[in-house]
């Protein structure tokens, strides 16, 4: 399942330099999911990855999408936006 992460830069950069995302990693179903949800709280980096160990969250879901959680460090994933330029 394919999910979309919202972070800060600083967070971005200390998943690059560690080489992974430590579980769990919640993520939404859609990109515009994850950017409204970002809007919303202030987050600048939109992540993309594969979860393959995903359930459901109770909360956090908006029009755009579901939010679902990872239960396992990520180590696959890209920067899909960036309010930054560069992540």
């Amino acid at each position: 399942m394919k999910l979309y992460h919202a972070t800060t830069q600083k967070k971005a950069k200390r998943y690059r330099e560690s080489g992974k995302i430590h579980s769990p990693v919640r993520g939404f179903t859609t990109e515009k999911a994850a950017m409204a949800w970002a809007m919303k709280v202030g987050r600048t980096v939109i992540i993309e990855f594969d979860a393959n160990k995903p359930y459901k969250l109770p909360d956090h879901h908006n029009i755009f999408g579901e939010a679902w959680w990872n239960d396992g460090d990520v180590v696959t994933y890209h920067c899909s936006f960036s309010a930054h330029g560069d992540a």
